[in-house]
C-alpha cells in the first residue's frame, strides 16, 4: 500500500473528501479574488482609449497580455489558498485608511496643545480686549470688528467641560495640521476638550 493510498482515505471530514475540502476552504478566496477581478473588468479603457493608445502605438503588446494573465492567474492562486492572511491584510488596511481619513478630515488649526498657555474666562478676554476708539471707527465692542466672529467662537461651546484657552504661536514656530512656519507671532484663543483643540479664535496674526 502507498502513501498516498493509505492517507488519502483518512483525509475525511464530515463525509467529505480532501478535495471537497479543498474546494470549501478556497471557496471565499476565489469569490474575493473574482470579485477585484470583475472590478478591473469593469475599470479598463473605454473602446475609444484603447483606439487611442493604438494610434500612439502605446497598445499593450500580445507578450504584455500573455504577462498579465499569469500575473492574475498566480494572484488568484494565492488568494485561494491565503484568503485568511489577506483577509487579516484587508482588515489591518482598512483601519488604516480609515485613520488616515480621520487625519485628513480634521480642521487645519493653527493653534495645537504646545501652544496653549492658560485657561481662561470668556468674560475677562472680553473685558481685556474691549476696544475704544475716540476716531468711532471701530465699533465700541470686544475685539471690535471681530465682535461677531467672537460671538460664533462661544456660540460653539455645546459640551459642559469645554473650555477657553489662551494661546501664543512664535514667529518661525511649525504651525497646522501641515506644519508650516508661522511668518509672524500668532495670539488668540482656542475652544479645548480633554486637550483636543475644536476651534480657534484668532486676535492677532502678523
Amino acid at each position: 500500500m502507498s502513501w498516498a493510498s493509505a492517507f488519502l482515505p483518512e483525509a475525511r471530514l464530515f463525509g467529505l473528501s480532501w478535495l471537497e475540502l479543498l474546494g470549501i476552504y478556497t471557496l471565499p478566496g476565489l469569490s474575493y479574488a473574482s470579485f477585484h477581478i470583475f472590478k478591473e473588468y469593469r475599470n479598463r479603457p473605454s473602446q475609444f482609449a484603447r483606439d487611442l493608445l493604438r494610434a500612439l502605438g502605446q497598445e499593450k503588446s500580445l507578450t504584455d497580455r500573455l504577462l498579465s494573465i499569469i500575473v492574475y492567474a498566480i494572484a488568484v492562486v494565492c488568494v485561494a489558498l491565503g484568503w485568511p492572511l489577506f483577509g487579516v491584510w484587508a482588515m489591518f488596511q482598512s483601519q488604516k485608511e480609515a485613520a488616515l481619513e480621520i487625519e485628513r478630515n480634521k480642521p487645519d488649526f493653527n493653534c495645537s496643545p504646545e501652544y496653549l498657555i492658560a485657561r481662561v474666562d470668556p468674560r475677562n478676554a472680553e473685558i481685556a480686549s474691549y476696544v475704544i476708539d475716540p476716531l468711532g471707527t471701530v465699533p465700541p465692542l470686544p475685539f471690535g470688528h471681530l465682535n461677531q466672529v467672537w460671538v460664533n467662537f462661544l456660540s460653539e461651546m455645546l459640551e459642559p467641560d469645554e473650555e477657553i484657552w489662551s494661546f501664543y504661536i512664535p514667529r518661525g514656530s511649525v504651525r497646522g495640521k501641515y506644519r508650516f512656519a508661522a511668518t509672524g507671532d500668532i495670539r488668540g484663543y482656542a475652544r479645548v476638550l480633554n486637550g483636543e483643540i475644536l476651534s480657534e479664535f484668532i486676535t492677532e496674526s502678523d
